[in-house]
């Protein structure tokens, strides 16, 4: 889900990875970055057919935004992987906010399978992902607190509850990371899967989608975290988002 990245609000969206992102730095590999100042630029498209699902309980809505405080700087995360998929090379890196008490280390592992995976983006001929630690970068995948995911997502109204694509980054809320989403209870190592190929296909150029009928699996662009709308979770991208299968 998340709050609107790629899609209007108050006539602005969410930034896709700009074309000349900007290399990790030595600060950035061996210590704390602090936290950039956001871009904006104006929306092209991509808006819900039907308007977005209903909000999940207030008490919820509570539970993620008290749940996690970091340091609000940024570390990358050490690691890099082998190519995964055929197609246009996607540079990615990692990055997790200090203090927040999450396994770097784990974490970086669940992006990398994630975007690994046969299900995920990576689709013969259209794209293909690996995971670097220095050097220039198409996106980052970067793990905050909720008050460094409102900084860095701004100025979306994240209100400590969601995640975004913003600036070459996709965003993912540590409450949410650890705490779920109504639509995914008991089920939360999916829901993290949902939550970087949500933000990720942000950053891929993809807009929020609707339910296309009770009963269906959700496509990933639907904004699963505020409510299915009748649908199933879907973690995993469908065909028709991919642009195509394997």
């Amino acid at each position: 889900m998340t709050v609107l990245s790629l899609v209007v609000v108050g006539g602005w969206m969410l930034s896709r990875a700009g074309p000349s992102p900007a290399p990790l730095t030595a600060g950035e590999r061996a210590g704390a970055a602090e936290v950039p100042t956001p871009r904006l630029r104006r929306p092209t498209s991509f808006a819900s057919l039907f308007g977005p699902p209903r909000l999940e309980p207030a008490s919820a809505r509570r539970r993620v935004r008290s749940a996690r405080r970091g340091t609000g700087k940024l570390r990358a995360v050490p690691g890099t992987s082998r190519r995964s998929g055929s197609g246009p090379l996607q540079l990615y890196a990692v990055e997790v906010e200090g203090g927040l008490g999450i396994s770097p280390r784990r974490f970086a592992t669940v992006v990398e399978r994630t975007l690994a995976d046969r299900r995920g983006w990576r689709s013969p001929g259209v794209r293909a992902f690996r995971r670097v630690d220095e050097g220039a970068v198409a996106f980052r995948v970067t793990l905050a607190s909720p008050a460094t995911t409102d900084r860095l997502c701004a100025p979306l109204q994240t209100r400590r509850r969601y995640s975004c694509f913003h600036a070459g980054r996709a965003v993912l809320n540590a409450g949410r990371w650890t705490g779920g989403a109504t639509g995914y209870r008991g089920r939360l190592a999916e829901y993290r899967r949902y939550m970087v190929n949500h933000e990720v296909g942000h950053g891929l150029g993809h807009g929020h989608s609707s339910c296309p009928r009770r009963g269906a699996r959700a496509p990933v662009m639907l904004q699963q975290t505020k409510g299915l709308g009748g649908c199933r979770p879907g973690p995993w991208p469908l065909d028709l988002e991919r642009g195509g299968t394997g």
